[in-house]
Parts: structure tokens; C-alpha cells; sequence
């Protein structure tokens, strides 16, 4: 691991490419698999976290880079005038802990500002539940799982102060 992997970085956040869908779609396969999840769960995911070019094209997809390499990405969708629901917030395994997540939770809620947005929908895998209520996130209801759906998660929202930046 690098010096700059096993301390705090300020990643570089840009909008991402659609020569990147593949690369993208590894990293969330390998951050879904950090949890420790079995196989066939695994498996199961695959076509939920497969991200293809016109997806990147069309979505708002952002990825942030450290020490020269992808070490995360998050995409919003627009909901309406008011609300958005951040799709995706992954970070590669050795990148966790280390200000990844939280520097691409800021850029969504800065993207959202901007474009007027006044509240954060987020669906959060059970383990990152935490990270989201540390990012000031609130619990609001659950949420069936595309890919299994006696399995609930946590669904929270995140409201968007003005003025802020």
C-alpha cells in the first residue's frame, strides 16, 4: 500500500468517461465484495453493478482519483426539481477509510446544490448505513434490494443546506 493509501488524501473528483464503463464496473463489483458477502450474492449483483458507455454518457457519473488512479466513483440521478437519489458511491477496497467516500459524498451534494437540488435520496448497502449518517444522512424508511428482494435496506435522505460551500 502507498504512503498516500494509508493516510487521508484529497482526491481529485471529475466527471467520469464512457471508455471507463468497465473499469467502473470492477470497482463496484470489488467494493460490494469488501463486505464480505457470499459468493452467490456476488454473483447476483453483476447485473446491477455491469455499467455500460451509454450509461456514463447519459448519467451524472463522477469518479475521484488518488496517487494517479480511480480509487472511487458516485453517480446522481435527478428525481425532480427538489430531489435527487445517489445511485452509486463506491470506493475501491484499499481506498476505504482513507477520505475517498467522503470527499465523493461532497461532490454529490455539491453537484445537487448546484443544480438546485434540495434533498439526497440514498439507498446504502446495510454496511455503509453508518458512513451516510456520518455524512448527515437520516434514516427514513427501507428499501427492497433489486437483487434479493426479501433483503431490505436502509433508505435515507440527506437534505441539502443553502448557502453552503
Amino acid at each position: 500500500m502507498s504512503a498516500e493509501r494509508s493516510a487521508g488524501v484529497s482526491p481529485v473528483i471529475r466527471a467520469a468517461r464512457p471508455d471507463e464503463a468497465a473499469m467502473l464496473s470492477g470497482l463496484a463489483l470489488r467494493s460490494k465484495a469488501h463486505w464480505g458477502y457470499p459468493a452467490a450474492f456476488m454473483e447476483a449483483c453483476i447485473p446491477a453493478l455491469t455499467f455500460d458507455e451509454g450509461f456514463i454518457a447519459r448519467a451524472d457519473v463522477f469518479v475521484a482519483e488518488a496517487a494517479g488512479e480511480v480509487a472511487g466513483f458516485g453517480s446522481l440521478e435527478k428525481l425532480d426539481k427538489k430531489r435527487a437519489e445517489l445511485v452509486h458511491l463506491f470506493v475501491e477496497p484499499p481506498w476505504i477509510g482513507k477520505g475517498i467516500g467522503r470527499a465523493l459524498i461532497g461532490a454529490a451534494i455539491e453537484r445537487a446544490r448546484d443544480d438546485g437540488v434540495e434533498e439526497i435520496i440514498i439507498q446504502g448497502d446495510p454496511n455503509a448505513a453508518k458512513f451516510y449518517e456520518a455524512a448527515g444522512a437520516r434514516l427514513i424508511s427501507t428499501r427492497p434490494s433489486e437483487v434479493d428482494a426479501s433483503r431490505l435496506l436502509p433508505l435515507l435522505l440527506l437534505r441539502i443546506e443553502r448557502g453552503r460551500s
